[in-house]
């Protein structure tokens, strides 16, 4: 939970070194560490191959539940592209891309060659502070304008958008204050509140059908932890004969 830059899209293959480079350029101008990725993906994938939509009702608060039907399929692929990080507090920018130029993740599943494919990559940015979000936008904006026009970005604090930077800085503080009630809600039993009850249901009833035996004590306190920035776990790529994306 945090506000969060979602993108997608497709460039041009004869475009990629252009832009990569472009890319590398930025972050050498603003200081950024990145790293570049190029890894061949050999083994089976699993993919979204349907979602659906329905309406249900959470403590009297209408909400969309989406399902996501997914299939498993052969995969050999490569992956190259670069990793940004832009704040310790922030997730990285995948700027990483298949061979058909799609922005691409494959998130390793076991050592066995098993991933989860992910065509819509995101960055939460809600413990960076503002000035990070916005310089993540604003680079994603340098790209969709001189290299990147099938770049399609949505910005949860709407500064892509509107470049409304008072509106982003008030769109993290609220969320901040949210998470903050409800952190407290979940670490003290005592205090009343629908939304820290629900989770707490939905984390006993998950426990209770992976056990699969006698009912557990319900939970109480729940131990929340916030700030930390999402690394992406070593992968165990499996690169048949050759050591970067090049098919052998």
């Amino acid at each position: 939970m945090g506000v969060t830059i979602h993108y997608n899209g497709v460039l041009a293959r004869a475009r990629l070194a252009e832009t990569l480079d472009a890319a590398r350029l930025y972050c050498a101008e603003q200081r950024w560490l990145y790293h570049d990725i190029d890894e061949r993906i050999i083994g089976t994938v699993e993919r979204v191959v349907e979602r659906r939509e329905t309406e249900i009702e959470i403590n009297g608060i209408q909400a969309t539940n989406v399902e996501s039907v997914t299939q498993t399929f052969p995969i050999d692929d490569s992956l190259r592209g670069i990793l940004i990080n832009v704040h310790a507090k922030a997730d990285p920018v995948w700027l990483t891309f298949n061979e058909a130029g799609e922005l691409a993740y494959y998130m390793p599943l076991d050592d066995a060659g098993a991933y989860w494919e992910m065509k819509t990559l995101f960055t939460k940015t809600q413990f960076a502070g503002v000035e990070s979000h916005i310089a993540i936008c604003d680079f994603l904006h340098y790209l969709q304008a001189n290299y990147f026009p099938g770049l399609n970005v949505y910005d949860e604090a709407n500064y892509f958008e509107s470049g409304d930077a008072g509106r982003a800085a008030q769109q993290i503080d609220l969320l901040d204050d949210v998470m903050d009630r409800l952190q407290t809600a979940l670490e003290d039993e005592t205090l009343a509140d629908e939304n820290a009850d629900f989770i707490r249901g939905v984390l006993d009833a998950a426990d209770a059908d992976a056990e699969k035996s006698e009912p557990q004590p319900k939970r109480k306190k729940i131990r929340v932890e916030r700030g930390k920035a999402l690394k992406p776990r070593a992968p165990q790529w499996k690169r048949g004969r050759g050591l970067g994306a090049n098919k052998n």
